[in-house]
């Protein structure tokens, strides 16, 4: 009777604690992070009746493992595309393209240029750089604003992550100093789940690996194997500004404990929504270098063919578009470094940074280029392409030559050369924003050229042409261009021994020729060089061997034909254009600037305007494509995880209903088993 009496007492207890795990779980139904408990009821070895019981929170880790995982994809790809999509849609939109306005400034500049002198046609053309110019700063204005607000978001990330770090860190001690009790105890129950919950939602800003200790706490990395926090330390994340540019965000890990230090991390190293909007980030700071780059080239060319002509002012053209230089930052406040854009070297500017520092080659301190591209690679420029040269007052510049800037410093290379300084730039990152347009009269359109070509009388038919002037110097010494500006008078005139002058001879084999001579005011030659007959008469200058062998390549920057039946003595005249407000030819060739590649490209390949442009939006438009299909294809697996994780973790109602009919049925049993043992003990009693 007293095994029966305890049989039925340790039943009505057991079942008392199964309809209270199945209680907690249907009440705990909607409570965030909540994982569903078992009571485990184990018989009892010894004597008749149930034995021990354990009430465990029900769950997967090896699918939480995989969920956590795939909630960061979706936070990357999620905060990755979004960020880029609003760039992408300012790229891309005819309100906001550069494309459009490119076409409408080179068909106003073609109706222009066929009415020289036209004041209207000229005024539109005047409206189409403006308003050109106008897109261009508008456009990088409106990028740099949308990469202030993924900056903003990164640091609001960065603050909700140190705050669940911070969180896990003091949960994680809770649970060691619990023990092995941590899951025989209602608290500790609730710390796992409270832990449980923060690691869920850190999941969805960083990349996490979970790692269970001996002693119960966890240990979170980052994707890379970097810890993040454990039962001893965490890590706080350090938002900075990088040195040099206030656009781009750096981010460290500080360990307090046990002894402090600093961990360094790159932008690939986090993953989840942070490291979506790191790559955000980077891609429009790249977008912003591309567009400064392609503004550059288009504001160079321009400016230098407008130079090459006349104006209906009878004067030199000046540059179209203002290119501002570009200041420098430096590790040692008393030095500083500027950027100047090489006039005519608009082509070969890139989208890269640059660094500069001063190395020991063979006991000397030598100043050293390097270019830094969109992934912080630093790739040194080759020393032969680094010119060292001094201004006016003896101060360090460095032309790098094949990159179209040269970089003006304060100072002596003797003064900063036993320093430890360090300067950084980015040339074209601010470049669209910078640049503006110069010119306010329409009547400063050079559209007449600088030279023209006069045809002696001769007994053939051939006649001289000017293929164009490309460029023009600032010195009646600058003999690589053949034309200069004079700056008094700001009318073109020649360079010394400046080629003007061809004629048709017979050489020593009695094979004819083309002699390219100087001629001075008096009438008197001077013999330049020899272009051989079978160029044809085209292009002349360019195919000329120069008796100077220290004559640049190219020179002069203009060129002319002679199309037609050439004879011994033919001859014509290369004059500068006094009058030429009739003249289009400057005209037609900056009109045909549209054809020309003149934006860099990569390996040295140079591209069109246009296709520079369009290769920017594709590479954008990818990226977002790209991400939006990953992203798509992220969600779908990771609600997967999220249903297969629920399906155990999550408390099901109708199983926890059926679960409290069983236990109040079987509470209901063992009660009637204690009354049955009252009603024998009542009659034994009776009996007596």
């Amino acid at each position: 009777m007293l095994d029966l009496l305890q049989t039925g007492k340790f039943g009505v207890l057991t079942n008392q604690k199964l309809l209270g795990t199945t209680s907690n779980n249907i009440t705990n139904v909607n409570t965030e992070g909540y994982t569903r408990q078992e009571t485990v009821v184990y018989t009892s070895a010894i004597e008749w009746g149930v034995g021990s019981t354990v009430t465990r929170r029900l769950y997967d880790k090896y699918v939480q493992r995989e969920m956590f995982r795939d909630q960061g994809n979706v936070g990357f790809y999620d905060a990755y595309s979004s960020g880029l999509g609003t760039v992408d849609k300012l790229l891309s939109s005819k309100d906001t393209s550069i494309t459009h306005k490119l076409d409408s400034l080179f068909a106003s500049m073609e109706k222009a240029a066929q009415n020289a002198t036209s004041l209207a046609s000229r005024q539109e053309l005047l409206s189409q750089f403006q308003t050109l110019t106008d897109r261009y700063n508008t456009l990088n204005y409106n990028i740099k604003n949308e990469l202030t607000d993924i900056n903003n978001k990164i640091d609001d990330a960065a603050s909700n992550i140190n705050d669940l770090v911070k969180g896990l860190y003091e949960v994680n001690r809770s649970i060691r100093n619990l023990g092995q009790s941590v899951t025989k105890s209602d608290v500790g129950l609730q710390l796992l789940d409270k832990r449980d919950q923060m690691v869920n939602q850190l999941s969805e800003f960083v990349d996490v690996n979970v790692t269970t200790e001996s002693d119960g706490s966890w240990s979170l990395y980052l994707g890379n194997g970097q810890l993040l926090v454990n039962g001893d330390t965490y890590g706080t994340l350090a938002v900075n500004q990088k040195t040099g540019d206030q656009t781009r965000r750096e981010i460290s890990l500080i360990f307090e404990t046990p002894s402090k230090s600093k961990v360094d991390l790159g932008h690939d190293a986090w993953g989840g929504k942070l490291g979506g909007l790191l790559a955000a980030s980077d891609e429009m700071r790249q977008a912003m270098r591309e567009l400064g780059q392609s503004a550059l080239a288009f504001a160079d060319a321009m400016n230098t063919q407008n130079k090459g002509g006349i104006t209906l002012g009878n004067v030199a053209g000046k540059d179209v578009i203002t290119i501002p230089d570009v200041k420098g930052t430096s590790t040692d406040g008393r030095f500083a470094m500027t950027v100047s854009f090489n006039p005519g070297e608009g082509s070969d500017i890139r989208s890269d940074d640059y660094l500069v520092r001063f190395e020991d080659d063979g006991g000397n301190m030598v100043p050293r280029v390097y270019t830094v591209d969109a992934n912080g690679k630093e790739t040194m420029v080759p020393e032969a392409d680094v010119k060292i040269g001094q201004d006016a007052n003896g101060n360090m510049q460095l032309k790098v030559e094949g990159h179209g800037i040269t970089l003006s410093f304060n100072a002596t290379q003797q003064a900063m050369q036993n320093t430890d300084v360090r300067f950084t730039a980015q040339p074209t990152i601010n470049s669209a924003f910078d640049i503006k347009c110069n010119i306010t009269k329409p009547e400063d359109f050079a559209f007449s050229s600088a030279i023209r070509v006069n045809g002696n009388k001769h007994s053939g038919n051939a006649t001289p042409s000017l293929v164009g002037v490309t460029q023009t110097g600032t010195a009646a010494t600058d003999k690589e261009f053949g034309i200069y500006i004079d700056p008094t008078t700001g009318k073109p005139a020649f360079t010394n021994n400046a080629p003007n002058y061809v004629q048709v001879e017979k050489n020593a084999q009695g094979q004819l020729e083309y002699v390219v001579y100087h001629k001075d005011n008096a009438g008197q030659l001077t013999k330049l060089g020899t272009a051989p007959a079978d160029c044809n008469g085209k292009n002349i200058f360019a195919n000329t061997t120069w008796n100077d062998p220290n004559t640049p390549d190219g020179y002069p920057h203009y060129d002319v034909n002679f199309t037609g039946t050439v004879d011994n003595g033919s001859s014509f005249d290369i004059e500068i254009n006094t009058d030429g407000k009739n003249d289009n030819t400057n005209g037609n060739l900056m009109a045909a600037l549209k054809q020309e590649n003149l934006v860099y490209g990569a390996e040295n390949i140079k591209v069109s305007f246009t296709e520079d442009y369009a290769n920017l939006t594709a590479e954008i438009g990818s990226a977002v494509m790209s991400a939006t299909t990953d992203l798509a294809a992220a969600k779908a697996k990771c609600e997967q995880s999220q249903n297969l994780f629920a399906s155990t973790a999550g408390v099901n109602l109708d199983e926890e209903a059926a679960n409290l009919i069983r236990f109040q049925q079987s509470y209901s049993a063992c009660a009637r088993i204690i009354n049955a043992s009252q009603t024998i003990f009542d009659a034994l009693m009776s009996a007596i």
